[in-house]
């Protein structure tokens, strides 16, 4: 195999998959990158196994086809490094050299039979969606997944595609998070499946990668099978593992009587978060919201006998009550909602939170977080 192509080419599509190579595997060939290079195009590709990405560019000139895999840890990093200009790589027996200007790599090569074979998506009937809107999505629920190995199907992020509607859930029993989408999409009955949350991060890249490409490129499809969940954007697909179910029945804990509604300004609410959580307890890292009137009181008390206060304005007319959270669990939540004002509904000091984020005409936005409060002293 030998091509030509620019610095700046070939790092842009090693960049793209780069990430899903495993920095530790028991499968050798898995630490690989495969290059495909054929008269038309070069293909690469990078796979864990859960995850897999591929991308093709035309933007080589291919003078002998083949296919190489090469080692990711020294290969990549040597073209980040490198100046701009033309890079020739080329294989000879069991080595490629990679040559640009008097910058030289010589490296051992992998034997290309023993890479997985990455099984291409069936684009029969693929749905659409605006690449933002996604991306927003994933976002808005990833925090939340769960980080228990014990429990798989909470690691992963359940969707829910419907007709007209795309619905994202993610929750580690004490958090939950839901994002709901209206879409233009026409899908023919109900489908709820689980996704592997570090493969739906890589959406962004391959977004990215094809808004390089064409300014024009904002749509991804996603083409949905039995085991995994494949999305194209441009010249990239990213194929993704389902894991096995069942995801919790969270419509069951989402609470209906939830009477007592704060509307909050999001910036005040962070910062004051992150002033009084410097005292808070280093076990449960609890701090107390309290509630009377047009205010909130916020307190954390540490245990070698620190405590800090702060108050913001709220509209708020309920009775008064004091509820106490995880505020690193609150924290993301918040940084996680995109608008100005959030109204946090409550019932009393040990159900369950609702947190949602609201435009300025008061209208939702589709999303809604679920927090479980900490009990605090003397309830």
């Amino acid at each position: 195999m030998k091509f030509e192509i620019q610095q700046e080419d070939l790092q842009k599509a090693l960049d793209v998959i780069a990430n899903v190579v495993p920095s530790k595997t028991t499968l050798p060939i898995l630490s690989c990158v495969l290059l495909e290079a054929t008269k038309e195009s070069l293909t690469l590709s990078a796979t864990n196994l859960d995850i897999s990405i591929t991308t093709a560019t035309t933007k080589a000139t291919v003078k002998d086809p083949g296919r190489v895999a090469i080692p990711a840890v020294k290969f990549v990093p040597f073209v980040r490094s490198l100046r701009p200009g033309a890079v020739t790589i080329a294989q000879k027996g069991q080595q490629i050299t990679l040559t640009s200007g008097k910058s030289r790599l010589t490296e051992n090569t992998m034997s290309v039979d023993d890479y997985p074979a990455l099984k291409k998506p069936e684009e029969k009937a693929g749905l659409t969606i605006k690449a933002a809107t996604l991306i927003d999505m994933v976002n808005e629920t990833a925090y939340a997944v769960s980080r228990d190995e014990t429990r798989p199907a909470l690691m992963g992020i359940q969707w829910e595609v419907r007709p007209e509607s795309l619905t994202l859930v993610a929750t580690d029993a004490h958090r939950l998070a839901r994002s709901h989408r209206k879409l233009a999409w026409k899908f023919t009955g109900e489908k709820n499946l689980i996704v592997d949350t570090n493969g739906l991060r890589q959406i962004a890249r391959i977004a990215a990668a094809a808004k390089d490409e064409d300014e024009a490129n904002t749509d991804i499809s996603i083409f949905l099978s039995a085991s995994q969940i494949s999305f194209r954007a441009g010249n990239t697909v990213l194929q993704v593992r389902q894991l096995e179910g069942p995801f919790p029945d969270y419509q069951a804990v989402l609470p209906k009587d939830n009477d007592k509604h704060v509307t909050i300004d999001k910036a005040d609410f962070i910062q004051s978060i992150r002033r009084v959580a410097i005292t808070a307890d280093r076990v449960t890292s609890q701090i107390k919201l309290g509630l009377d009137g047009g205010r909130m009181e916020l307190a954390a008390r540490g245990t070698e006998g620190s405590q800090s206060e702060d108050e913001i304005s709220v509209a708020y007319q309920g009775d008064p009550m004091e509820i106490g959270f995880n505020y690193s669990y609150l924290q993301d939540i918040l940084k996680n909602l995109q608008a100005e004002s959030v109204v946090l509904s409550l019932k009393d000091s040990q159900s369950a939170a609702l947190l949602k984020p609201v435009q300025e005409t008061g209208e939702e936005m589709g999303v809604l977080c679920l927090l479980m409060p900490l009990r605090l002293a003397g309830d």
